[in-house]
Order: structure tokens, then sequence, then C-alpha cells
């Protein structure tokens, strides 16, 4: 079974690290993914849920199973009255404590009663104490947690933190002590204390977690505004009577009103009325839609103007918009590929990060004899060091971009989705409902001699009259559309693959194809060859229609390309990306749309079976192929796919199948999705990129290396570069916000 788990505690990608490890760890579990950015663990496995979440508690974390439905977010991290107190009294302190031990090189003067040269040295290691006392107390959780994972020997981010400040609150606490046993040697101890130190760590970390917390919280905005679209109460007729009840009670088969400004409860059918709906945060679709009897509405959606009735069909957790809402959710949990290196590198970091500080404390020391100075460096090379921006370097850029999707109507199933649409070269589309509107319609009529276009249409929709056909239904529209009043017909005879039969009046009459009129009925039809012909050259599907022995015409046929497909295939090979169609339907008619819509190249009379070979074709040749569908026959190429990418309109075989979900059945939006992928991998890979760089470069600068050019970073500084990093990924993510994908 597949079980999700709330974890609280982790503070960095060592953390999600450490509890991917105990997890791991259990013989029942087959897989895990911990997502740092939204504390959600998803797990894999066989045994008690409750001995997995046992498991996380020993490895010193908190661990619940979340309940069923529920979506992963990152918690709010609004800073309250007191924080924000707590945050002003700590700047005021450390400003204060780096005014004090800073004086001299900033060419200020300290009161008279600090000043070491007047013999205040050890009043001022007092005064530094006690100024560094309060803010211990702000920084206490780094200390708690920070210990907690040295005992677990599991070091995070927190111990580094608590290994740089505590070490220089020491040193400093231990040269006041001695100030005090022997105040004539004050002077010179008063010097080399580190209280400020101290102090800008714990400030600067504070400061730049509560400010990566308000960042991380924006990226899930997206989601917690699809997650707020159902209407928490609906108004529902009972016996007549509206009746307001919970959401949650809503029941399939109840009859909901909509008014103006309402939002839908339920998904369903509509029943009675007329309103105009807004579906955008839903399909992305800005112009809003009519809404009449017979037509679905989906919950979520908004009641612009009208009113109307519908019945439920699915509620709660079975609706579009729930559906939708777990998609996503599951996605934001689920870790891409390229995310393997930072989890490489995390994995050993902190230990790595904690002997750097060690051998660079007793490298200084053995050059220098200085150890106030190596253990400066030391303390640097602790609090510089960021595997924070690592850990958040590839969920930050994945929740960003999963949840904008879904508010333009593009489901994105995992982070290895998201990862492969940025590396799509090829497009592989189903012809009919994808590239087609999949509804047929009379393209041309051409009479035979002594008859009429009006007879022919006439009389074929009332042959046509009972049949379910895609093209019978097409007749019929057209018929209908042109005012004609087709007369009844009786006895039918169904002649399996070719067509009908029936009387009308006291004729025996006939519509069907070629096989039925020339073989079954011996009709000639060399009077219509050169317009069959011209037809067929079209790609259209052929009805002839016949009274008795007497051939009256034929009817062309043709399913229409979405209007928008030519302009998102001119989109594709502006991004470089090759397109291919992959379709059942006869050459001729394939090629027609593929001319049509500009498709590079064509694949016709496939079965399903050839499709998925045709697919794994075009990935034999080098390509990375996405594959776009919308029927039953397109499970297998959209498994087979590198990326299978359905129309939301399609059949459940397709949608369940398919990595990537489009709710509005446009191809323009296969362009959106691919430039979004694209863009999000630039993203991810800046992120990565920094974080890797940021701490090669700052490690060794903090550790002394550029010091024969003057150059050093004080821990006070390596604290503030180090939540600068993590602020930079999480700001650097969040610029997918900033504008839409062009769809065409």
């Amino acid at each position: 079974m597949k079980s999700e788990f709330t974890v609280k505690g982790m503070a960095c990608a060592a953390c999600s690290r450490h509890v991917e490890g105990a997890v791991s760890a259990l013989s029942f579990v087959e897989s895990v993914s911990v997502s740092l950015l939204t504390g959600r663990m998803t797990v894999l496995h066989e045994g008690d849920p409750e001995a997995i979440a046992e498991a996380v508690r020993r490895a010193g974390y908190g661990a619940e199973l979340a309940e069923r439905g529920s979506v992963a977010l990152p918690e709010r991290t609004a800073v309250k009255g007191r924080e924000l107190c707590g945050l002003a009294a700590a700047f005021l302190l450390t400003l204060l404590l780096f005014l004090l031990a800073m004086a001299p090189m900033l060419g200020l003067s300290r009161p008279a009663l600090l000043e070491p040269s007047a013999g205040g040295g050890a009043r001022l290691l007092i005064v530094e104490l006690c100024l560094t006392l309060p803010l211990l107390f702000v920084g206490r959780r780094y200390f708690l947690r920070g210990t907690a994972a040295v005992l677990r020997r599991a070091p995070t981010m927190d111990t580094l933190v608590a290994l740089g400040a505590g070490v220089a609150f020491l040193h400093g606490a231990v040269l006041a002590v001695l100030a005090l046993c022997r105040p004539a040697y004050a002077e010179g101890y008063a010097a080399d204390a580190s209280f400020e130190a101290t102090a800008m760590i714990l400030f600067f970390v504070t400061v730049g977690k509560t400010l990566e917390g308000r960042a991380k919280d924006k990226t899930a905005d997206a989601l917690r505004a699809l997650s707020a679209l159902a209407p928490r109460t609906a108004t529902v007729l009972r016996d007549g009577v509206e009746v307001e009840v919970e959401t949650a009670a809503l029941a399939a088969g109840e009859l909901v009103v909509l008014r103006t400004g309402e939002a839908a409860p339920a998904d369903g059918c509509v029943t009675e009325g007329f309103a105009t709906m807004n579906e955008a945060m839903l399909t992305g679709e800005a112009m809003p839609v009519d809404k009449a009897v017979g037509d679905r509405i989906t919950a979520g959606c908004l009641t612009v103007d009208g009113r109307l009735v519908f019945r439920v069909e699915a509620a709660g957790e079975d609706t579009a918009l729930a559906e939708m809402i777990r998609l996503v959710s599951e996605a934001q949990t689920k870790a891409a590929p390229i995310s393997r290196l930072a989890d490489r590198v995390s994995a050993v970091f902190v230990p790595a990060v904690t002997g750097a500080a060690l051998l660079t404390f007793l490298l200084f020391f053995a050059i220098t004899k200085n150890g106030t100075e190596a253990l400066r460096h030391a303390i640097s090379v602790l609090v510089v060091s960021c595997p924070c921006a690592l850990g958040l370097a590839t969920p930050t850029a994945i929740m960003v971009s999963t949840g904008r999707a879904a508010t333009e109507g593009i489901l994105i199933k995992s982070g290895a989705a998201l990862e492969m649409l940025g590396r799509i070269d090829t497009v592989a589309f189903d012809k009919t409902g994808t590239l087609s509107t999949g509804r047929m319609q009379v393209a041309e009529i051409v009479p035979a001699e002594g008859a009429t276009r009006a007879e022919v249409l006439t009389l074929a929709a009332a042959l046509e009259a009972a049949s379910t056909h895609p093209l019978a239904e097409a007749i019929r529209r057209a018929a209908l559309e042109e005012g004609l009043m087709p007369p009844e017909a009786t006895d039918f005879f169904t002649v399996e693959g070719r067509g009908l039969a029936a009387d009308v009046g006291s004729d025996r009459c006939f519509a069907g194809n070629a096989a039925l009129l020339a073989e079954d009925v011996g009709l000639s039809l060399e009077p219509l060859r050169d317009a069959s012909e011209e037809f067929l050259g079209r790609g259209y599907s052929l009805v002839y229609v016949a009274r008795e022995e007497t051939l009256l015409g034929v009817i062309g046929i043709s399913d229409t390309a979405r209007p928008s497909a030519r302009a998102a295939v001119e989109a594709l090979h502006r991004l470089s990306v090759g397109t291919v169609m992959l379709t059942g339907d006869n050459p001729r008619a394939a090629a027609r749309i593929a001319e049509e819509v500009g498709i590079d190249r064509v694949m016709a009379s496939l079965t399903p079976e050839g499709k998925g070979e045709a697919v794994a074709a075009l990935s034999g040749e080098g390509h990375r192929v996405a594959m776009v569908g919308d029927g039953i026959n397109d499970a297998l190429p959209l498994v087979r796919a590198e990326l299978g990418i359905a129309i939301g309109a399609g059949a459940d075989a397709a949608i369940a199948s398919a990595d990537v979900v489009l709710r509005r059945s446009e191809p323009a939006d296969v362009v959106a999705a691919l430039s979004l992928g694209r863009r999000t991998m630039r993203i991810i890979k800046q992120n990565l990129f920094w974080a890797l760089v940021y701490n090669s470069v700052c490690i060794p600068i903090a550790a002394g290396a550029l010091l024969p050019l003057g150059l050093s970073l004080t821990p006070g500084l390596s604290a503030a570069a180090m939540c600068l990093s993590s602020l930079f990924v999480v700001s650097n993510s969040l610029r997918l916000y900033r504008r839409r994908e062009k769809k065409a």
C-alpha cells in the first residue's frame, strides 16, 4: 500500500536524508520519498503504517499518518507579534555587540568604563556576555536540535549553526571568566572575545530562516488557491425547498442551486436554467463559458451571471477538482531525477564540513600559533556552509511550476515528468480528438444527374435517423442546419461495415460505401467517379445515396482540424521540437489533416499496438518522445513514450496512463507545458549551480584561502552569506510565477 505521513522537525536536506534512511531500513518498505519543502513523506510498503511513523520518531523527528485527501503544503510561517519583538530585540543586541567589538576598526570610541586600555577590559567582557545571553534564548532551537542530532549520530544544518555559535560563545565566556579571575590580564583578553560572532550568527540565521520560510510558503500559493476553490456550503433542493448544507455532506443525485457569485461545490450536469461560468482556475481559459441544460459542471467553477440547477454526479474527494489537487500535491512530493546529485552531496555534507572546520583550526593554529584567529576561521567554515540551498534547489522549483501549471489547466503528475517536459525533442500526436475535433461534418455533396443536393441530403438523413455512427451524426446535423425535414424511414437493415438500407415511402433506399452500392445493390458508380476520386484525394469519407436502382449522389464527410492546432505545431517547431502524427485513420485523411496543421511526419492506418511500436521506433532513433492522445487506443503509446500527455476531455484509460494531463482539449497547451518544463529545468540548474558553487567558493574563503590577498569572512558575515544562499534559491524559483507561458 501507499501511505503518506506528515513529518515534523526537518530543518535541512540532511534531515530529510536521515528520515529517508530510517524508513528505508525497514524490511517491509519498498520505496520512500521525503519532501523537505512540504514536510510530507510518501512510502510504498507492506507492513503497519504505525511502524513507519515509529521509525521516524526514533530518528528524532515527529511523524503521523496524513489524512486521506489532505494536501501537502509548506507550513505557514507568518511572523507573530511576539516573534517580531524578539527579532527586533535581537537586532538591537547584535548591533550593540558589533559596535562594542568593532569600535576601533570603525573609528569609534567605546565608553571609558568599557575601554580595555583604560582598565575596562573585564567590564567590557562581562557586558558582552550579558548582552549575548538573551540571544542564546532567541536561537535556542538550533542548540536543542543540533545537539539532539549529534546524539543520534545524524548531524544536520542545526548542528553546524550550534557548533559555530556555541564555540564562539564558549570562547568568549572562558575569556570573561579569566578576566574576572585575573583582571590584570583582561585588557589583553578583551580584544580576542568573539561574542559578536555568536550574536551575528544567531541573528542572521534566525532572520534568514524566517524570510526563507515566508518565501517557501509563497511557493504553494497556486495549490492553496486551488484548495480554496470549493465552497464550504451548498444550496440544495429537497422536496422543492432550498436548504443550505455543508459541502462535505453532498451526495450523488442531489440537486444543487447555483446563483451569480457562487462556486460549484461538486461535479454534475445541468438540469435547469442557464448561467455563464468562469473556469479559469481549472482550465486556464480566461473567457467565461455558457452553461445550459445538459452541460457539465465542475467543482470550483465560479458563476459569473445567471442561475441554474445541476444534479450532483461526484462530490467531495471524487470531484475533478479534488483529483487535480491530489495529483499536483503528489507531484510536489516526488523528487525529480536531477535532484539525485543534491541528495548524494547532502548525505555527506555536514560531516565533511565539520571535518573541514577542524582541519582549518589545526592548520591555522599550527602556522600562526594564534588560537583565537584559528577558532574564528573554523567557526566561519561551520557557519558559511549551506546544505539547505542544495536541499531546496529542486523541490521549490517543482512546487512553483506544478502549482502554476495546474492553474492553467495542466496537471503534471511528478517531478520526473516535469523534468522530462524540459527535455522532449519530438511530439507524437494522435489525430482524432487531438489535432482534429473528432467531430465529423459534411464537407461537400455532389448529386448525380437528375437529382438535387437537398434531395440527397434529405434522403441520407432519413436513412441515418437511427444510426449512432459518427458519419450518420454528421449527416443528420447537416440536414438540421439547412432546415431540411427528412421523411420517416422504416424496415431498417444494416450491412456491417458497409452501410444500411430502409424503406422511405414505398421505395427501398440505400446509404453506404462503394462496396454496398456496387456489390450488394449492383449499381454502377461510374457517373460519380470523378467526384469520388476528388473526395478521396482530399481525405474525405464517402457515403453514397441511392433510391431503388437509381444512384442519387455522394456525400464527402471530413474531420476538421482544431483551430489552434496549426499555431501549436508552428510554436513547437520554433522550440526545435519535431512533430509526428500517429493515427489509425486512412493515409489520405491523415495526410490532409497533417498538411493543414503543418505536421512533419505521418504514420497512418496504425493499430494501438502499431502506435506503441511507432513510439518505440522513434525513441530508438534517439528522440525523446512525448505522446499526446485522448482515446482508449492511445493508452499503450502513452505508456511507451518517454512522456505521455493526455487530453483532459479524453478517455479515463488515456488519462490514467499519462504523465501529464491537459484539462482543455487544446494542442496549444502542449506548447505551454513544454515551455514551462524547459524554464523550470533552467531554474533548477541555476539553483544547483549556485548552491554547489557557493559552497565550493565560500568554504575555502572562510577557511582563509584568500588571506594573502587580504580577504576573509568573519563568522558574522559567514552567517549572512549562508542565509542569502537559501534565499537566493527560493527567490529564484519564485521567478516561475512572473509570466505565463505562451501556448502558441
